[in-house]
């Protein structure tokens, strides 16, 4: 069957894009469009002071900068003392702290955990839980 007219008049593009003409939603579109090229133009003043109107500045600017920076590094820093004198520090009994890996060997559950059994121990029967009670407490 040929479609009647009244179904293309109902069906057709104007009738279905009445409901966005009767709002506002392209002043809206412009609205952010016009954000978004203010927002990208007030970060964009450093580089386009520094490469399109005064390139020759910039570069003065770099130099004076990397200047500071050496004379910063080659300068020592006057020593700034505290209202409160310092408290003598404890010496570390080893010359070599230990890291907290290091520290961790040495418990008792690390050494039952990492010590191989003696040649032709057989190991007890774990419990249901594969612990016991006593093994917890410890």
């Amino acid at each position: 069957m040929a479609s009647e007219p009244q179904d293309i008049q109902r069906h057709s593009p104007d009738k279905l894009l009445t409901a966005f003409s009767k709002t506002r939603i392209m002043q809206y579109l412009l609205i952010a469009v016009a954000i978004h090229i203010v927002a990208a133009a007030a970060t964009s003043v450093g580089y386009i002071r520094d490469h399109w109107i005064d390139p020759e500045g910039a570069a003065r600017r770099k130099a004076a900068q990397l200047e500071a920076a050496k004379a910063e590094v080659e300068s020592p820093k006057p020593k700034v003392q505290s209202p409160m004198p310092e408290a003598p520090r404890p010496e570390p009994k080893e010359a070599k702290a230990k890291t907290p890996d290091e520290a961790r060997k040495d418990t008792p559950v690390m050494k039952e955990i990492t010590d191989l059994p003696k040649k032709g121990e057989i190991p007890k029967a774990p419990d249901d839980l594969g612990i016991s009670i006593d093994e917890t407490n410890k």
